[in-house]
Protein backbone atom coordinates (compact mmCIF):
# COMPACT_ATOMS: atom_id res chain seq x y z
CA UNK A 1 0.00 0.00 0.00
CA UNK A 2 1.29 3.43 -0.87
CA UNK A 3 1.94 5.64 2.10
CA UNK A 4 3.44 9.12 2.14
CA UNK A 5 6.08 9.40 4.87
CA UNK A 6 7.01 12.88 6.01
CA UNK A 7 10.70 13.69 5.70
CA UNK A 8 12.77 16.50 7.22
CA UNK A 9 12.39 19.25 4.64
CA UNK A 10 12.35 16.72 1.79
CA UNK A 11 9.50 15.34 -0.36
CA UNK A 12 7.60 12.36 1.08
CA UNK A 13 8.94 8.92 0.23
CA UNK A 14 6.21 6.73 -1.24
CA UNK A 15 5.50 3.36 -2.77
CA UNK A 16 3.09 2.54 -5.61
CA UNK A 17 -0.70 2.48 -5.31
CA UNK A 18 -3.65 1.40 -7.44
CA UNK A 19 -5.71 4.58 -7.01
CA UNK A 20 -4.74 8.03 -5.76
CA UNK A 21 -7.64 10.25 -4.68
CA UNK A 22 -6.72 13.92 -4.59
CA UNK A 23 -8.88 15.72 -2.04
CA UNK A 24 -10.03 14.79 1.44
CA UNK A 25 -13.46 16.38 1.59
CA UNK A 26 -16.76 14.52 1.82
CA UNK A 27 -16.57 13.53 -1.87
CA UNK A 28 -13.01 12.21 -1.68
CA UNK A 29 -13.62 10.42 1.62
CA UNK A 30 -16.79 8.83 0.25
CA UNK A 31 -14.88 7.61 -2.81
CA UNK A 32 -12.12 6.18 -0.61
CA UNK A 33 -14.61 4.34 1.61
CA UNK A 34 -16.51 2.88 -1.34
CA UNK A 35 -13.45 2.02 -3.45
CA UNK A 36 -11.16 0.57 -0.78
CA UNK A 37 -12.71 -2.94 -0.82
CA UNK A 38 -11.69 -3.28 -4.48
CA UNK A 39 -8.45 -1.30 -4.90
CA UNK A 40 -5.42 -0.14 -2.95
CA UNK A 41 -6.37 3.46 -2.23
CA UNK A 42 -4.19 6.40 -1.22
CA UNK A 43 -6.01 9.67 -0.47
CA UNK A 44 -3.93 12.86 -0.46
CA UNK A 45 -5.17 16.06 1.17
CA UNK A 46 -3.08 19.24 0.98
CA UNK A 47 -4.51 20.72 4.17
CA UNK A 48 -3.44 19.61 7.64
CA UNK A 49 -6.98 18.39 8.40
CA UNK A 50 -9.46 16.41 6.34
CA UNK A 51 -12.58 18.23 5.12
CA UNK A 52 -11.25 21.64 6.13
CA UNK A 53 -12.30 23.55 2.98
CA UNK A 54 -15.79 23.47 1.41
CA UNK A 55 -16.79 20.27 3.22
CA UNK A 56 -16.07 21.81 6.61
CA UNK A 57 -17.37 25.30 5.92
CA UNK A 58 -20.96 24.86 4.82
CA UNK A 59 -24.41 24.73 6.37
CA UNK A 60 -24.55 20.91 6.24
CA UNK A 61 -28.07 21.00 4.80
CA UNK A 62 -29.45 17.84 3.26
CA UNK A 63 -31.82 19.00 0.54
CA UNK A 64 -33.66 15.99 -0.93
CA UNK A 65 -35.24 17.88 -3.83
CA UNK A 66 -34.02 20.17 -6.61
CA UNK A 67 -35.68 20.97 -9.93
CA UNK A 68 -34.87 17.59 -11.46
CA UNK A 69 -35.53 13.96 -10.65
CA UNK A 70 -31.85 12.96 -10.81
CA UNK A 71 -30.91 15.18 -7.87
CA UNK A 72 -33.68 13.66 -5.78
CA UNK A 73 -32.51 10.15 -6.65
CA UNK A 74 -28.89 10.97 -5.79
CA UNK A 75 -29.91 12.62 -2.52
CA UNK A 76 -31.93 9.57 -1.49
CA UNK A 77 -29.06 7.25 -2.42
CA UNK A 78 -26.57 9.37 -0.48
CA UNK A 79 -28.75 9.15 2.60
CA UNK A 80 -28.97 5.37 2.22
CA UNK A 81 -25.22 4.98 1.75
CA UNK A 82 -24.36 7.17 4.73
CA UNK A 83 -26.76 5.23 6.95
CA UNK A 84 -25.10 1.99 5.85
CA UNK A 85 -21.54 3.29 6.18
CA UNK A 86 -21.78 5.39 9.35
CA UNK A 87 -25.22 4.94 10.87
CA UNK A 88 -28.47 6.92 11.02
CA UNK A 89 -27.32 9.34 13.72
CA UNK A 90 -25.24 11.33 11.23
CA UNK A 91 -28.45 12.82 9.86
CA UNK A 92 -31.14 14.84 11.67
CA UNK A 93 -34.45 14.94 9.79
CA UNK A 94 -35.60 18.35 11.00
CA UNK A 95 -37.44 18.99 7.72
CA UNK A 96 -36.91 21.48 4.91
CA UNK A 97 -39.41 24.17 3.96
CA UNK A 98 -39.00 25.58 0.45
CA UNK A 99 -40.91 28.85 0.11
CA UNK A 100 -41.82 31.39 -2.56
CA UNK A 101 -43.96 34.41 -3.12
CA UNK A 102 -45.37 32.70 -6.21
CA UNK A 103 -47.29 29.46 -6.57
CA UNK A 104 -45.71 28.23 -9.83
CA UNK A 105 -42.24 27.22 -8.58
CA UNK A 106 -43.74 25.39 -5.62
CA UNK A 107 -46.18 23.53 -7.87
CA UNK A 108 -43.34 22.48 -10.18
CA UNK A 109 -41.28 21.12 -7.30
CA UNK A 110 -44.31 19.34 -5.87
CA UNK A 111 -44.66 17.46 -9.16
CA UNK A 112 -41.03 16.31 -8.97
CA UNK A 113 -41.48 15.31 -5.34
CA UNK A 114 -44.55 13.25 -6.22
CA UNK A 115 -42.77 11.56 -9.14
CA UNK A 116 -39.96 10.50 -6.77
CA UNK A 117 -42.28 9.42 -3.94
CA UNK A 118 -40.76 11.99 -1.60
CA UNK A 119 -42.71 12.76 1.54
CA UNK A 120 -44.00 16.27 1.02
CA UNK A 121 -46.89 18.61 1.69
CA UNK A 122 -47.86 21.83 -0.06
CA UNK A 123 -48.35 24.77 2.31
CA UNK A 124 -50.23 28.03 1.92
CA UNK A 125 -49.50 31.21 3.85
CA UNK A 126 -51.25 30.23 7.10
CA UNK A 127 -49.55 26.80 7.11
CA UNK A 128 -46.14 28.41 6.62
CA UNK A 129 -46.44 30.50 9.79
CA UNK A 130 -47.50 27.44 11.79
CA UNK A 131 -44.46 25.47 10.66
CA UNK A 132 -42.06 28.42 10.90
CA UNK A 133 -43.19 31.40 13.01
CA UNK A 134 -40.03 33.25 11.94
CA UNK A 135 -41.71 33.81 8.55
CA UNK A 136 -44.36 36.06 10.14
CA UNK A 137 -44.54 39.39 8.29
CA UNK A 138 -42.48 38.14 5.36
CA UNK A 139 -43.20 37.74 1.67
CA UNK A 140 -43.53 33.93 1.52
CA UNK A 141 -47.00 32.87 0.41
CA UNK A 142 -46.47 29.34 -0.84
CA UNK A 143 -44.31 26.50 0.39
CA UNK A 144 -43.37 22.86 0.08
CA UNK A 145 -42.45 20.98 3.24
CA UNK A 146 -40.08 18.03 2.78
CA UNK A 147 -40.01 15.73 5.77
CA UNK A 148 -36.74 14.10 4.66
CA UNK A 149 -34.83 17.36 4.56
CA UNK A 150 -32.56 18.20 7.44
CA UNK A 151 -29.04 18.72 8.68
CA UNK A 152 -25.98 16.48 8.74
CA UNK A 153 -23.58 16.26 11.65
CA UNK A 154 -20.41 17.43 9.88
CA UNK A 155 -17.83 16.14 12.40
CA UNK A 156 -19.57 12.76 12.61
CA UNK A 157 -19.89 12.62 8.83
CA UNK A 158 -16.24 13.31 8.02
CA UNK A 159 -14.74 11.33 10.88
CA UNK A 160 -17.10 8.43 10.13
CA UNK A 161 -16.19 8.31 6.45
CA UNK A 162 -12.49 8.49 7.31
CA UNK A 163 -12.87 5.68 9.85
CA UNK A 164 -14.66 3.43 7.35
CA UNK A 165 -12.11 4.16 4.62
CA UNK A 166 -9.20 3.29 6.91
CA UNK A 167 -10.92 0.17 8.21
CA UNK A 168 -11.21 -1.02 4.62
CA UNK A 169 -7.51 -0.48 3.97
CA UNK A 170 -7.35 3.01 2.48
CA UNK A 171 -4.43 5.25 3.47
CA UNK A 172 -5.36 8.87 4.19
CA UNK A 173 -2.50 11.37 4.15
CA UNK A 174 -2.81 15.05 5.03
CA UNK A 175 -0.42 17.96 4.43
CA UNK A 176 0.53 16.49 1.04
CA UNK A 177 0.04 18.88 -1.87
CA UNK A 178 -0.33 17.52 -5.39
CA UNK A 179 1.06 19.69 -8.21
CA UNK A 180 -0.14 17.76 -11.26
CA UNK A 181 -1.27 14.45 -12.66
CA UNK A 182 1.45 12.61 -14.56
CA UNK A 183 0.54 10.75 -17.74
CA UNK A 184 2.34 9.17 -20.67
CA UNK A 185 1.08 7.93 -24.02
CA UNK A 186 -2.54 8.44 -23.04
CA UNK A 187 -2.33 6.69 -19.67
CA UNK A 188 -2.08 8.01 -16.13
CA UNK A 189 1.18 7.19 -14.38
CA UNK A 190 0.49 8.88 -11.03
CA UNK A 191 0.90 12.33 -9.49
CA UNK A 192 3.73 14.77 -8.90
CA UNK A 193 3.76 16.37 -5.48
CA UNK A 194 4.38 20.03 -4.77
CA UNK A 195 7.74 19.07 -3.23
CA UNK A 196 8.90 17.27 -6.37
CA UNK A 197 8.35 13.62 -5.50
CA UNK A 198 6.23 11.43 -7.75
CA UNK A 199 3.81 8.72 -6.70
CA UNK A 200 2.91 5.97 -9.15
CA UNK A 201 -0.67 4.83 -9.63
CA UNK A 202 -2.86 3.32 -12.33
CA UNK A 203 -5.75 5.65 -11.54
CA UNK A 204 -6.05 9.22 -10.23
CA UNK A 205 -9.35 10.66 -8.97
CA UNK A 206 -9.63 14.45 -8.88
CA UNK A 207 -11.89 15.24 -5.93
CA UNK A 208 -10.22 18.45 -4.81
CA UNK A 209 -13.23 20.74 -5.16
CA UNK A 210 -12.27 24.21 -6.35
CA UNK A 211 -8.67 23.09 -6.87
CA UNK A 212 -9.48 20.22 -9.24
CA UNK A 213 -9.71 22.41 -12.34
CA UNK A 214 -6.43 24.17 -11.51
CA UNK A 215 -4.69 20.86 -10.95
CA UNK A 216 -6.05 19.42 -14.19
CA UNK A 217 -5.05 22.50 -16.17
CA UNK A 218 -1.51 22.20 -14.80
CA UNK A 219 -1.57 18.64 -16.09
CA UNK A 220 -2.63 19.71 -19.59
CA UNK A 221 -6.14 18.27 -19.09
CA UNK A 222 -8.44 21.25 -18.42
CA UNK A 223 -12.11 20.91 -17.59
CA UNK A 224 -14.43 23.96 -17.32
CA UNK A 225 -15.21 23.89 -13.60
CA UNK A 226 -15.69 27.31 -12.00
CA UNK A 227 -15.24 28.03 -8.28
CA UNK A 228 -17.73 30.50 -6.86
CA UNK A 229 -17.60 32.27 -3.52
CA UNK A 230 -20.43 31.85 -1.01
CA UNK A 231 -20.85 33.48 2.39
CA UNK A 232 -22.29 31.98 5.55
CA UNK A 233 -23.32 33.97 8.60
CA UNK A 234 -24.08 32.92 12.15
CA UNK A 235 -26.74 35.14 13.70
CA UNK A 236 -27.99 35.63 17.26
CA UNK A 237 -31.79 35.61 16.96
CA UNK A 238 -32.60 36.77 20.48
CA UNK A 239 -36.17 37.85 19.70
CA UNK A 240 -37.17 34.86 17.60
CA UNK A 241 -37.80 31.36 18.98
CA UNK A 242 -36.40 29.37 16.07
CA UNK A 243 -34.78 26.32 17.64
CA UNK A 244 -37.54 23.90 16.58
CA UNK A 245 -38.13 25.23 13.08
CA UNK A 246 -37.16 23.36 9.90
CA UNK A 247 -34.56 24.58 7.44
CA UNK A 248 -36.05 27.52 5.48
CA UNK A 249 -35.02 28.08 1.85
CA UNK A 250 -36.58 30.76 -0.36
CA UNK A 251 -36.52 30.03 -4.07
CA UNK A 252 -37.27 33.51 -5.47
CA UNK A 253 -33.91 35.12 -4.74
CA UNK A 254 -32.07 32.22 -3.07
CA UNK A 255 -31.56 32.71 0.64
CA UNK A 256 -31.68 30.12 3.40
CA UNK A 257 -31.39 29.85 7.15
CA UNK A 258 -31.60 27.10 9.73
CA UNK A 259 -31.45 26.72 13.52
CA UNK A 260 -28.03 26.06 14.98
CA UNK A 261 -28.71 25.44 18.66
CA UNK A 262 -30.42 27.74 21.11
CA UNK A 263 -31.21 31.07 19.48
CA UNK A 264 -28.44 30.87 16.92
CA UNK A 265 -29.20 30.82 13.21
CA UNK A 266 -26.95 29.88 10.30
CA UNK A 267 -27.86 31.77 7.12
CA UNK A 268 -26.53 32.42 3.63
CA UNK A 269 -27.37 34.94 0.90
CA UNK A 270 -26.48 32.19 -1.62
CA UNK A 271 -24.02 34.46 -3.44
CA UNK A 272 -22.16 32.92 -6.37
CA UNK A 273 -19.30 35.25 -7.28
CA UNK A 274 -16.67 33.60 -9.54
CA UNK A 275 -13.45 33.26 -7.58
CA UNK A 276 -10.00 31.73 -8.15
CA UNK A 277 -9.04 28.53 -6.34
CA UNK A 278 -7.80 30.19 -3.18
CA UNK A 279 -9.15 31.09 0.23
CA UNK A 280 -11.84 33.69 -0.61
CA UNK A 281 -11.87 37.12 0.94
CA UNK A 282 -14.87 38.05 3.05
CA UNK A 283 -17.07 40.77 1.53
CA UNK A 284 -19.12 42.92 3.95
CA UNK A 285 -21.49 43.75 1.09
CA UNK A 286 -22.81 40.20 1.27
CA UNK A 287 -23.86 40.77 4.88
CA UNK A 288 -25.95 43.68 3.66
CA UNK A 289 -27.38 41.51 0.91
CA UNK A 290 -28.33 38.86 3.46
CA UNK A 291 -30.01 41.47 5.69
CA UNK A 292 -32.04 42.75 2.74
CA UNK A 293 -33.14 39.24 1.75
CA UNK A 294 -34.08 38.36 5.33
CA UNK A 295 -36.02 41.62 5.64
CA UNK A 296 -38.31 40.32 2.88
CA UNK A 297 -38.41 36.72 4.09
CA UNK A 298 -38.22 36.80 7.90
CA UNK A 299 -38.24 40.42 9.13
CA UNK A 300 -37.42 39.52 12.73
CA UNK A 301 -34.14 38.02 11.61
CA UNK A 302 -33.06 40.98 9.49
CA UNK A 303 -31.69 42.89 12.48
CA UNK A 304 -30.18 39.90 14.27
CA UNK A 305 -26.67 40.37 15.63
CA UNK A 306 -23.89 38.82 13.53
CA UNK A 307 -21.80 36.49 15.65
CA UNK A 308 -19.52 35.21 12.91
CA UNK A 309 -19.29 35.21 9.12
CA UNK A 310 -17.02 33.56 6.59
CA UNK A 311 -16.66 32.76 2.90
CA UNK A 312 -15.91 29.49 1.15
CA UNK A 313 -15.94 28.08 -2.37
CA UNK A 314 -18.50 26.05 -4.30
CA UNK A 315 -17.57 24.62 -7.71
CA UNK A 316 -19.89 24.49 -10.73
CA UNK A 317 -19.80 22.87 -14.14
CA UNK A 318 -21.28 24.93 -17.03
CA UNK A 319 -24.54 22.94 -16.95
CA UNK A 320 -24.65 23.03 -13.11
CA UNK A 321 -24.63 19.21 -13.15
CA UNK A 322 -22.21 16.99 -11.23
CA UNK A 323 -19.09 15.60 -12.88
CA UNK A 324 -18.34 12.00 -11.93
CA UNK A 325 -16.56 9.38 -13.97
CA UNK A 326 -13.71 8.62 -16.37
CA UNK A 327 -11.94 11.25 -18.45
CA UNK A 328 -11.86 9.91 -22.04
CA UNK A 329 -8.67 11.80 -22.91
CA UNK A 330 -6.37 9.86 -20.61
CA UNK A 331 -6.94 6.32 -19.39
CA UNK A 332 -6.97 6.21 -15.60
CA UNK A 333 -8.00 9.81 -14.94
CA UNK A 334 -11.32 10.25 -13.12
CA UNK A 335 -13.35 13.22 -11.88
CA UNK A 336 -15.55 13.73 -8.85
CA UNK A 337 -16.58 17.37 -8.64
CA UNK A 338 -18.83 20.18 -9.77
CA UNK A 339 -21.01 19.59 -6.72
CA UNK A 340 -22.24 23.19 -6.87
CA UNK A 341 -23.14 23.51 -3.21
CA UNK A 342 -25.02 20.20 -3.18
CA UNK A 343 -22.22 18.14 -1.67
CA UNK A 344 -23.97 17.43 1.61
CA UNK A 345 -26.96 16.11 -0.30
CA UNK A 346 -25.42 14.10 -3.13
CA UNK A 347 -21.63 13.69 -2.72
CA UNK A 348 -21.67 10.11 -1.47
CA UNK A 349 -23.99 8.94 -4.25
CA UNK A 350 -21.82 10.79 -6.79
CA UNK A 351 -18.82 8.92 -5.36
CA UNK A 352 -20.67 5.66 -5.97
CA UNK A 353 -21.17 6.67 -9.62
CA UNK A 354 -17.44 7.38 -9.82
CA UNK A 355 -16.55 4.01 -8.30
CA UNK A 356 -18.87 2.17 -10.70
CA UNK A 357 -17.21 3.95 -13.61
CA UNK A 358 -13.67 3.31 -12.40
CA UNK A 359 -14.36 -0.38 -11.85
CA UNK A 360 -16.01 -0.72 -15.25
CA UNK A 361 -19.43 -1.49 -13.85
CA UNK A 362 -22.60 -0.23 -15.51
CA UNK A 363 -24.85 -0.25 -12.47
CA UNK A 364 -25.56 3.46 -12.07
CA UNK A 365 -28.35 4.97 -14.20
CA UNK A 366 -26.58 8.35 -13.83
CA UNK A 367 -23.24 7.28 -15.25
CA UNK A 368 -23.70 8.76 -18.74
CA UNK A 369 -25.35 12.01 -17.61
CA UNK A 370 -22.57 12.82 -15.12
CA UNK A 371 -19.63 11.69 -17.26
CA UNK A 372 -16.79 14.21 -17.89
CA UNK A 373 -17.00 13.29 -21.56
CA UNK A 374 -19.63 15.98 -22.14
CA UNK A 375 -16.88 18.60 -21.70
CA UNK A 376 -13.96 16.86 -23.34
Amino acid sequence: MAQARAGHGSPPVVDASDVIIVGGGVAGLSAAALLAPYKRVLLLEREALLASQASGNNAAIHRPLEQDARSAQLARRSRELLAALIGPDVYQASGLLLVSGEAAPIAALAQVAASQALRHSVCEASDLRLRAPSLEGGSARHGLFLADGGVLDLPALTSGLARVARSRGAQLQTSVGVARVTHTAGRVSGVALAGGEQIAAEHVVLAAGAWSATLAAASGLPLPLTPRRRHLVQLEAADCAIACEPVIWRLDDEVYYRPEGGQRVLASPCDQTPWPAEQPAHDPAELRSLAQKLERLAPRLAGARVRHSWACLRTFAPDAELVAGCDPRVHGLHWLGGLGGRGMSVATAAAEVLVDSLLGRCESPHRVALAPERYT
